[in-house]
């Protein structure tokens, strides 16, 4: 029998799948996961909402100044998606985005190409 020599190459193909979308994030918050896996939950953050803005009203019915305004005070953390991750791909994607932001801090303009994180084994 001949010995079949190992491809020196692989393809990967991308899709992306029915439910991706592209997400604004301000930071995250995680713990470890009773699986031994690492949980992170990412936010967009801003200041809430108002609930209930109450507005002057002229005599003609045109809006006038606001006279009183309801709602919870602080910052508001919308939390956008939950990601579990085992050590081995939160590692690799630590690597990752280090190299990205190294990247960007020795660019002057955005690259054009995209890089990847993780490996083919």
């Amino acid at each position: 029998m001949a010995e079949s020599t190992p491809p020196s190459s692989v393809s990967v193909h991308y899709e992306k799948g029915k439910f991706f979308r592209v997400v604004h994030v301000d930071g995250a918050i995680g713990s470890i996961t009773p699986s031994r896996n690492i949980f992170v939950s990412l936010y967009n953050q801003r200041v809430p909402l108002p609930t209930l803005i109450e507005q002057r009203l002229s005599p003609n019915g045109v809006l006038g100044d606001e006279i009183g305004r309801e709602g919870k005070k602080g910052v508001f953390r919308e939390m956008e998606m939950g990601i579990v991750l085992t050590p081995a791909v939160a590692r690799e994607l630590a690597t990752f985005l280090n190299e990205q932001a190294k990247l960007l801090d020795e660019s002057t303009r955005p690259e054009s190409s995209y890089t990847t994180a993780g490996k083919t084994k």
